[in-house]
């Protein structure tokens, strides 16, 4: 039995997402699609197929195909460890092996765009799968009244972890050509490379101080072929909890809005925008900052107007600024910034409440399988925004064209929101009856 709202896990737990981020924040967010699309891709673009295509966009297509490989093995992995009680050694697995991978970035020079992607790949299937099992323990540590702030702790943490390490990160990049005298591609590798090291160094931190006890909710060893057919028994009992269904449903639409938004930006900001690598990195670092204050006002709003408005007002910041993109200047810094902040305040709510909200309903000893589920919906979602980008600039020749039909995402994903009940919860009973 786990001890409910122990500080000592919580803090531990919450320092995964601090851990992490900085992969998230440095090699995904702000320094490798702008070194991918200025340095691996050569400027003549990439030929595939007797196509070419330029740095976005292969980045682009790299990352939908990618999540709809994810989003067809991570349910099963989550309900493997759910009915063999080994979460929390699988968390750690996929943890180590990713920021291992992570760490590897360092290899991947100009010109080596498969290696690139490949490496990318596994670094990506282990965060995948290390946050399932990281969503999967939320509610082992807390209970109803505390699952919001706790939730929001972590992001809060992450964004803070992933905001400090890309502040080494950007003064390596800035300070190495002259200090160290190295390349500015070199600098970029090893700042990539170092945050896949902080993400393994402090992940062993956070597991030493998380105390979970996992039961096993299958009668097996939890093996592949029990995983599916649990999996298709799940999505038909799924069909039985209407609030459940809308409020994945919603989140399918306003989450791939956010995620490609995330994605996409750095090389948005690149190719359309023209801004160079130390304007990207200032922009990100104020993302992190501002959407850590995000996080906690998320974590405050939800109790006193409600986790429903919260979500809509932070799908309703996301939608302004993803149409501001669309009219922005070229090479203009300080309205990118603007954007940056709003961004930062919508995201850091629309992530933690949406957790937090998600794993309250869950009934008790389906967690892993159902964070699987929502881990799998998260990557399942963020497919087709980048693949839409990405055709939209390969057939038109102007990717400010696919923001309009990313961000009406947000739209949709607010109205189907309206015919979910927050308050309604999944008892193991109604579970086990349905």
């Amino acid at each position: 039995m786990n001890e409910k709202n122990n500080k000592r896990t919580i803090f531990g737990w919450s320092m995964y997402d601090w851990a992490k981020s900085a992969y998230e924040t440095t090699t995904l967010g702000a320094v490798l699609p702008v070194y991918f699309v200025s340095v691996v891709v050569p400027e003549e673009g990439f030929v595939f197929r007797g196509n070419v295509y330029t740095g976005a966009e292969v980045w682009g297509f790299a990352i939908g195909s990618a999540l709809f490989i994810f989003f067809l093995i991570m349910p099963t992995i989550g309900a493997v460890a759910d009915m063999s009680g080994s979460r929390m050694k699988l968390f750690k697995i996929f943890a180590y092996g990713g920021a291992v991978f992570a760490s590897s970035f360092y290899f991947a020079t100009s010109g080596d765009v498969i290696l690139t992607l490949v490496i990318y790949f596994l670094a990506q299937f282990g965060a995948t799968g290390s946050n399932v099992f990281y969503d999967s323990v939320l509610k082992d540590i807390t209970t109803d009244d505390t699952i919001d702030a706790v939730s929001a702790r972590g992001y809060a943490l992450g964004y803070l972890g992933g905001g400090t390490q890309l502040i080494l990160s950007f003064a390596i990049i800035l300070l190495g050509p002259d200090l160290l005298g190295i390349d500015a591609a070199l600098a970029s590798r090893i700042a990539i490379s170092l945050a896949g090291l902080w993400w393994l160094v402090f992940s062993v931190f956070s597991f030493s101080r998380m105390n979970i006890v996992e039961t096993r909710s299958g009668s097996g060893k939890g093996s592949i072929s029990e995983a599916y057919s649990r999996n298709f028994k799940t999505l038909k009992k799924i069909r039985k909890f209407p609030f459940l269904l809308y409020f994945l449903v919603a989140y399918i639409f306003f989450w791939d809005g956010l995620q490609t938004l995330i994605n996409m930006s750095a090389a948005f900001f690149t190719e359309v925008l023209l801004l160079d690598q130390t304007q990207v990195l200032i922009v990100f670092l104020v993302v992190q900052f501002v959407a850590y204050f995000g996080a906690k006002l998320a974590g405050n709003l939800a109790t006193k107007i409600g986790q429903k408005n919260v979500l809509y007002y932070t799908m309703f910041l996301l939608f302004l600024v993803g149409n501001a993109g669309y009219i922005v200047p070229e090479k203009q810094l300080i309205p990118v910034i603007i954007m940056g902040i709003i961004t930062a305040m919508g995201m850091g709510g629309l992530q933690s409440v949406s957790r937090s909200v998600y794993a309250a309903m869950l009934p008790k000893g389906a967690e892993g399988e159902f964070m699987g589920f929502f881990s799998v919906l998260s990557r399942f979602s963020a497919i087709w925004g980048p693949l839409i980008y990405a055709y939209v600039s390969a057939s038109t020749g102007n990717p400010r064209l696919s923001l309009p039909v990313i961000t009406s995402f947000f739209l949709i994903g607010a109205l189907l929101l309206r015919k979910v009940d927050m308050d309604k919860r999944i008892s193991e009973e109604e579970w086990a009856a349905s």
